[in-house]
Protein backbone atom coordinates (compact mmCIF):
# COMPACT_ATOMS: atom_id res chain seq x y z
CA UNK A 1 0.00 0.00 0.00
CA UNK A 2 1.25 3.28 -0.92
CA UNK A 3 0.58 6.69 0.73
CA UNK A 4 0.87 9.63 -1.10
CA UNK A 5 0.23 12.63 1.33
CA UNK A 6 -1.15 16.12 -0.74
CA UNK A 7 -0.92 19.57 0.16
CA UNK A 8 -3.60 21.74 -1.51
CA UNK A 9 -3.15 25.46 -1.73
CA UNK A 10 -6.55 26.68 -0.70
CA UNK A 11 -7.00 28.81 -3.43
CA UNK A 12 -6.14 25.52 -5.60
CA UNK A 13 -8.76 23.44 -3.97
CA UNK A 14 -11.89 24.02 -6.30
CA UNK A 15 -9.97 23.43 -9.36
CA UNK A 16 -8.27 20.31 -7.81
CA UNK A 17 -12.08 18.64 -6.38
CA UNK A 18 -13.19 19.36 -9.44
CA UNK A 19 -11.02 18.37 -11.93
CA UNK A 20 -7.92 17.19 -11.00
CA UNK A 21 -9.35 14.00 -8.59
CA UNK A 22 -11.44 13.16 -11.91
CA UNK A 23 -8.57 13.05 -13.54
CA UNK A 24 -6.53 10.85 -11.49
CA UNK A 25 -9.35 9.04 -11.58
CA UNK A 26 -9.99 8.32 -14.60
CA UNK A 27 -5.52 7.52 -15.28
CA UNK A 28 -6.30 5.07 -11.79
CA UNK A 29 -9.81 3.16 -13.47
CA UNK A 30 -6.61 2.30 -16.61
CA UNK A 31 -4.25 1.10 -13.76
CA UNK A 32 -6.53 -1.14 -12.24
CA UNK A 33 -8.07 -2.69 -15.87
CA UNK A 34 -4.78 -3.34 -16.82
CA UNK A 35 -3.56 -4.68 -13.86
CA UNK A 36 -1.19 -2.40 -12.92
CA UNK A 37 -2.59 -1.53 -9.54
CA UNK A 38 -5.82 -3.40 -7.48
CA UNK A 39 -6.66 -0.38 -5.19
CA UNK A 40 -6.85 3.59 -5.89
CA UNK A 41 -8.80 6.14 -3.84
CA UNK A 42 -8.72 9.97 -2.89
CA UNK A 43 -9.11 11.13 0.55
CA UNK A 44 -9.98 14.59 1.87
CA UNK A 45 -8.48 15.06 5.36
CA UNK A 46 -11.62 15.54 7.64
CA UNK A 47 -10.08 15.36 11.17
CA UNK A 48 -6.60 15.87 11.72
CA UNK A 49 -4.80 13.79 13.99
CA UNK A 50 -1.95 17.47 14.76
CA UNK A 51 -2.81 21.20 14.58
CA UNK A 52 0.23 21.33 12.37
CA UNK A 53 -0.46 18.68 9.97
CA UNK A 54 1.38 19.47 6.38
CA UNK A 55 -1.73 17.99 3.89
CA UNK A 56 -4.80 18.04 3.36
CA UNK A 57 -5.58 15.07 0.83
CA UNK A 58 -4.39 11.50 1.21
CA UNK A 59 -4.16 9.30 -1.66
CA UNK A 60 -4.10 5.55 -0.87
CA UNK A 61 -2.63 2.84 -3.61
CA UNK A 62 -2.74 -0.50 -3.17
CA UNK A 63 -1.13 -3.33 -5.42
CA UNK A 64 -0.27 -6.91 -4.97
CA UNK A 65 3.29 -6.33 -5.77
CA UNK A 66 6.09 -3.82 -4.41
CA UNK A 67 7.06 -3.69 -8.39
CA UNK A 68 3.42 -1.59 -9.57
CA UNK A 69 5.29 1.62 -7.67
CA UNK A 70 8.88 0.79 -8.97
CA UNK A 71 8.75 3.53 -11.68
CA UNK A 72 11.94 3.53 -13.92
CA UNK A 73 11.56 -0.19 -14.12
CA UNK A 74 8.26 -0.31 -15.30
CA UNK A 75 8.18 2.47 -18.00
CA UNK A 76 5.19 4.31 -16.56
CA UNK A 77 4.72 7.83 -15.32
CA UNK A 78 3.10 7.82 -11.75
CA UNK A 79 -0.27 9.98 -12.17
CA UNK A 80 0.33 12.04 -9.10
CA UNK A 81 3.67 12.70 -10.15
CA UNK A 82 2.33 14.39 -13.46
CA UNK A 83 -0.26 16.62 -12.10
CA UNK A 84 2.64 17.65 -9.16
CA UNK A 85 4.71 18.66 -12.48
CA UNK A 86 1.65 20.45 -13.29
CA UNK A 87 1.91 22.83 -9.99
CA UNK A 88 -1.24 21.40 -9.05
CA UNK A 89 -0.25 20.23 -5.48
CA UNK A 90 2.47 19.26 -3.31
CA UNK A 91 3.45 15.50 -2.24
CA UNK A 92 4.58 16.42 1.45
CA UNK A 93 5.60 12.99 1.92
CA UNK A 94 5.01 9.00 0.61
CA UNK A 95 5.24 5.94 2.64
CA UNK A 96 4.86 2.47 1.72
CA UNK A 97 3.06 -0.38 3.90
CA UNK A 98 2.08 -3.65 3.82
CA UNK A 99 -0.91 -5.09 4.72
CA UNK A 100 -0.65 -7.70 7.68
CA UNK A 101 -4.30 -8.51 8.35
CA UNK A 102 -7.52 -7.42 7.51
CA UNK A 103 -11.47 -7.81 7.55
CA UNK A 104 -14.34 -7.06 5.15
CA UNK A 105 -17.59 -6.60 4.78
CA UNK A 106 -18.04 -4.03 1.87
CA UNK A 107 -21.15 -3.97 -0.34
CA UNK A 108 -20.83 -3.34 -4.03
CA UNK A 109 -16.83 -3.49 -3.65
CA UNK A 110 -17.41 0.36 -2.98
CA UNK A 111 -14.65 1.70 -0.54
CA UNK A 112 -16.44 3.01 3.00
CA UNK A 113 -17.34 7.04 3.05
CA UNK A 114 -15.07 7.75 5.87
CA UNK A 115 -11.71 5.80 7.22
CA UNK A 116 -10.02 6.47 10.51
CA UNK A 117 -6.26 5.77 10.25
CA UNK A 118 -4.73 5.35 13.61
CA UNK A 119 -0.67 5.64 13.38
CA UNK A 120 0.67 2.92 15.98
CA UNK A 121 4.44 3.82 17.78
CA UNK A 122 5.25 -0.23 18.89
CA UNK A 123 7.71 -0.47 21.30
CA UNK A 124 11.61 -2.19 19.69
CA UNK A 125 11.83 -5.65 20.25
CA UNK A 126 7.56 -5.69 20.53
CA UNK A 127 6.39 -5.93 17.15
CA UNK A 128 5.00 -9.44 16.89
CA UNK A 129 3.65 -9.60 20.57
CA UNK A 130 2.00 -6.49 18.88
CA UNK A 131 0.75 -8.15 15.75
CA UNK A 132 -0.48 -11.00 17.82
CA UNK A 133 -2.90 -8.54 19.58
CA UNK A 134 -3.75 -7.01 16.89
CA UNK A 135 -4.93 -10.53 15.36
CA UNK A 136 -5.79 -12.61 18.44
CA UNK A 137 -7.69 -9.59 20.40
CA UNK A 138 -8.50 -6.84 18.41
CA UNK A 139 -9.74 -8.70 15.46
CA UNK A 140 -12.26 -10.45 16.79
CA UNK A 141 -13.88 -7.47 18.01
CA UNK A 142 -13.86 -5.84 14.94
CA UNK A 143 -15.51 -8.84 13.35
CA UNK A 144 -18.63 -8.43 15.99
CA UNK A 145 -18.87 -4.75 14.78
CA UNK A 146 -18.96 -5.95 11.36
CA UNK A 147 -21.45 -8.49 12.67
CA UNK A 148 -23.32 -5.40 14.20
CA UNK A 149 -23.39 -2.88 11.05
CA UNK A 150 -21.34 -0.71 12.85
CA UNK A 151 -17.79 -1.05 10.82
CA UNK A 152 -17.09 -2.19 7.15
CA UNK A 153 -13.67 -3.02 7.02
CA UNK A 154 -10.54 -3.49 9.01
CA UNK A 155 -7.00 -3.77 8.23
CA UNK A 156 -3.57 -3.96 10.23
CA UNK A 157 -0.45 -2.27 7.98
CA UNK A 158 3.07 -2.38 9.03
CA UNK A 159 5.30 0.70 7.69
CA UNK A 160 7.78 -0.68 5.20
CA UNK A 161 9.76 2.52 4.37
CA UNK A 162 10.87 5.50 5.68
CA UNK A 163 11.29 3.79 8.75
CA UNK A 164 13.49 4.66 11.92
CA UNK A 165 12.90 5.21 15.83
CA UNK A 166 12.77 9.14 14.76
CA UNK A 167 10.16 8.38 12.02
CA UNK A 168 7.29 8.68 14.85
CA UNK A 169 5.42 5.61 14.12
CA UNK A 170 5.86 1.89 12.53
CA UNK A 171 2.21 0.19 12.31
CA UNK A 172 -1.46 1.43 12.03
CA UNK A 173 -5.02 0.12 11.66
CA UNK A 174 -7.27 1.47 9.38
CA UNK A 175 -10.85 1.52 10.61
CA UNK A 176 -13.79 2.09 7.74
CA UNK A 177 -16.81 2.67 8.49
CA UNK A 178 -20.22 4.11 6.07
CA UNK A 179 -21.83 6.67 8.48
CA UNK A 180 -19.43 9.17 10.55
CA UNK A 181 -21.94 8.20 13.76
CA UNK A 182 -19.80 5.17 14.12
CA UNK A 183 -16.79 5.98 14.67
CA UNK A 184 -17.43 6.47 18.59
CA UNK A 185 -18.73 2.95 18.63
CA UNK A 186 -14.60 1.63 19.20
CA UNK A 187 -12.75 -0.20 21.87
CA UNK A 188 -15.30 -0.26 24.67
CA UNK A 189 -15.90 -2.56 27.51
CA UNK A 190 -19.37 -3.65 26.20
CA UNK A 191 -17.81 -4.83 22.95
CA UNK A 192 -14.45 -6.12 25.27
CA UNK A 193 -16.66 -7.93 26.99
CA UNK A 194 -18.69 -9.55 23.77
CA UNK A 195 -15.47 -11.44 23.23
CA UNK A 196 -14.06 -12.00 26.65
CA UNK A 197 -16.72 -11.68 29.13
CA UNK A 198 -14.87 -12.35 32.18
CA UNK A 199 -11.77 -10.09 30.90
CA UNK A 200 -10.12 -7.51 33.58
CA UNK A 201 -10.84 -4.42 31.42
CA UNK A 202 -8.15 -2.42 33.03
CA UNK A 203 -5.41 -4.96 32.29
CA UNK A 204 -6.59 -5.50 28.90
CA UNK A 205 -6.06 -1.67 27.73
CA UNK A 206 -2.61 -1.89 30.05
CA UNK A 207 -1.48 -4.96 28.00
CA UNK A 208 -2.11 -2.94 24.78
CA UNK A 209 -0.69 -0.23 26.09
CA UNK A 210 2.53 -1.84 26.76
CA UNK A 211 3.19 -2.84 23.58
CA UNK A 212 2.41 0.32 21.57
CA UNK A 213 1.61 3.95 22.05
CA UNK A 214 -1.16 5.85 19.51
CA UNK A 215 0.49 8.76 17.73
CA UNK A 216 -2.09 10.09 16.22
CA UNK A 217 -6.30 9.20 14.82
CA UNK A 218 -7.33 11.11 11.30
CA UNK A 219 -10.68 10.65 10.17
CA UNK A 220 -10.33 10.69 6.02
CA UNK A 221 -13.41 11.20 4.01
CA UNK A 222 -13.23 8.91 0.59
CA UNK A 223 -13.63 11.64 -2.60
CA UNK A 224 -13.22 8.74 -5.46
CA UNK A 225 -12.37 5.18 -5.75
CA UNK A 226 -11.84 2.78 -7.86
CA UNK A 227 -11.23 -1.36 -7.15
CA UNK A 228 -10.44 -4.04 -9.25
CA UNK A 229 -13.34 -7.07 -8.33
CA UNK A 230 -10.91 -9.29 -6.72
CA UNK A 231 -8.51 -6.71 -4.90
CA UNK A 232 -5.13 -8.00 -3.26
CA UNK A 233 -6.35 -7.47 -0.05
Amino acid sequence: MKIDYLNVDQDQVNSFTNQVIDELLQENESRVSDGTIDTWAMYSVLFYGSASTPYNYVSVTISSSLNSFDVPNNNYSDPLVTHTEQNRFEITKSELWTVRNSISDLQNNELSNYMMMDYMDVRLGRELEYQMLEDEVAKPIHEHRLDRGIMEAWEMYQLVTPGGIDYGYNFATGNYFSSLEHIEFGFNEELIRSQNPDVNVAEFFDHIWSTRDLVRSEVWLKMESVRSPEPAN
